[in-house]
């Protein structure tokens, strides 16, 4: 064998002809599978990230929204419904949620960030800033992957941070400040 054409004949992964396929939500929606799709094995891997909490206080920043990315397999052409968070202003972050359970799949929910410092039960997910005077401050974290990064104090620049989260991000906020809102990723192979 000489070519690479050899070992993949008809131009895809192992010569099935699979071809990488995705789809964004920005906003809630319907994600409905392809016979395609259940044809080439049914699974997709989820990418989802709830909207970032938005502190009510300048002593610290708002949480970001929990990150999820988890692969399951599909059995059928069911609609799964995609529920995108919304940004807030000086309240916790909220949930996003992705339900395959009518395809064969589970259901995924992404927490929305704390606007408060505690931040339980989440993964992926960053805190915010933190100023105290007796206790000194601390970092916001960087997200994952480029979502749900921690927000900063406003007006104060110690301890980094968003000030206001970007769309579809999943950023925590400053006070009183609008947080990033959620965003889902599927991807899959048909």
């Amino acid at each position: 064998m000489s070519n690479i054409s050899d070992l993949y004949p008809s131009g895809g992964i192992g010569g099935g002809g699979l071809k990488p396929r995705f789809q964004e939500f920005l906003t809630s929606g319907t994600f409905t599978p392809t016979q395609a799709l259940i044809d080439g094995g049914g699974m997709i891997t989820v990418l989802l990230v709830a909207s970032g909490g938005s502190s009510n206080t300048t002593s610290h920043g708002g949480n970001g929204g929990e990150v999820i990315e988890q692969q399951m397999y599909l059995t059928g052409t069911a609609s799964c419904a995609v529920v995108i968070g919304g940004s807030v202003t000086a309240s916790n972050g909220v949930d996003s949620i992705f339900n395959g359970s009518g395809a064969g799949g589970q259901t995924i929910i992404a927490r929305g960030g704390s606007r408060d410092p505690e931040q339980v039960d989440r993964k992926g997910a960053s805190w915010g800033s933190i100023f105290d005077y007796d206790n000194g401050s601390s970092d916001a974290g960087s997200g994952t992957n480029g979502f749900g990064a921690g927000g900063g104090k406003t007006g104060n620049s110690e301890g980094g941070g968003i000030e206001t989260g970007a769309a579809n991000s999943g950023q925590g906020s400053g006070s009183n400040r609008a947080s990033g809102s959620g965003y889902c990723l599927i991807t899959w192979w048909e």
